[in-house]
């Protein structure tokens, strides 16, 4: 669907493959929601930071905080949930961290109260998919703001290369 949308633009390039089996470079790769799926995570970043342009970016996003691991995270292949001292302390070769910041501040507290309230929950039911997404959604976004996303149950880290 990405590669058809994108056709006509060529600056754009939609790659579905593992990192490794890829022999360009590029000036942007995202992992959104796919590093915690990956056990030798700093070995896959140090391996898409070197297939990066000089100059480019590594985009990541991650579930935070290991003490909400859940049912949920391990039903959906989740190995861990990232803290920020992860991103912080790894210095990954030819790269610096160029931005570091949490989201979704209330998912945080929803999170924790579903771990705590529905242990034996596996998949958010629907309503409580709809009540997020219409309206804490919407709250989150005002909140991370103002607290300068200091706290949330995402975490984002921008590398560059050197």
């Amino acid at each position: 669907m990405l590669k058809k949308k994108f056709s006509k633009k060529k600056n754009i390039k939609i790659n579905n493959q593992k990192i490794n089996q890829i022999n360009i470079k590029f000036n942007t790769i995202l992992y959104l929601n796919v590093l915690e799926h990956i056990k030798k995570d700093k070995s896959e970043i140090n391996l898409a930071i070197s297939k990066l342009n000089s100059g480019g970016h590594l985009i990541i996003l991650v579930p935070a905080h290991q003490k909400l691991y859940s049912k949920f995270d391990k039903a959906i292949g989740h190995c861990k949930r990232y803290n920020i001292n992860f991103f912080k302390n790894n210095m990954f070769k030819n790269a610096s961290v160029e931005k570091l910041i949490y989201l979704d501040m209330v998912g945080y507290f929803l999170y924790f109260c579903n771990k705590i309230f529905f242990k034996e929950e596996v998949y958010p039911s629907k309503i409580k998919v709809f009540l997020w997404d219409k309206f804490f959604s919407p709250i989150t976004i005002v909140l991370d703001f103002i607290t300068n996303y200091k706290y949330g149950k995402n975490i984002i880290c921008v590398y560059k290369k050197n």
